[in-house]
């Protein structure tokens, strides 16, 4: 685990809303697949915006161009978060929210990692949520190359899919906390 330079919201934000139309607009242009491709391309160089505007195609889908794949979504959504994305991260927050609280409640690694200098009042959430991100990219061992092998199936959310993302959450969280107070 390290810290990452974050992508502050507004910046985040503004380059999605942009990605996001041109990815739009090429459907009605007709080069969705030039487009995405080089979205996708973006993407895996490590362009966190990128990863998340991948992870708003694969969740909302693209009718009969690209179906919506859980599993991907949730893949690029936490490598977005665990690159800094401010934006991914604000909206992983809900699902992130029972780990978040248990490594704010607990007193000990938040008085220590607070002492440390490794979090402050005004950054806890978005470095904790950032570490959490991190840590489930290394407990699912999230490879963006194997990310982008598109199977043009539908997978839609199920409990037992979330279970593998919130279970990946449980395993780290030790990991977070030994980090956080180190």
């Amino acid at each position: 685990m390290d810290y990452k330079d974050f992508t502050k919201r507004q910046e985040a934000f503004n380059k999605f809303v942009k990605y996001r139309k041109d990815v739009l607009n090429s459907v009605e242009n007709g080069d969705f697949a030039d487009v995405f491709t080089e979205l996708c391309t973006k993407a895996l160089s490590g362009n966190c915006i990128a990863q998340d505007c991948v992870a708003y195609f694969f969740n909302k889908g693209v009718p009969d161009l690209l179906a919506p794949n859980f599993e991907y979504y949730m893949s690029w959504q936490i490598l977005a978060g665990a690159n800094g994305n401010e934006f991914a991260l604000e909206k992983m927050e809900f699902f992130l929210n029972s780990a978040l609280e248990e490594l704010i409640d607990d007193e000990e690694v938040l008085t220590e990692a607070m002492r440390r200098g490794n979090i402050t009042k005004d950054n806890a959430i978005m470095v904790i949520s950032n570490l959490l991100c991190e840590g489930m990219v290394d407990e699912l061992k999230i490879n963006p190359k194997n990310l982008v092998n598109i199977s043009n199936t539908a997978s839609l959310y199920t409990p037992e899919k979330n279970r593998v993302f919130l279970e990946a959450l449980d395993d780290c969280l030790p990991d977070v906390a030994d980090f956080l107070m180190s």
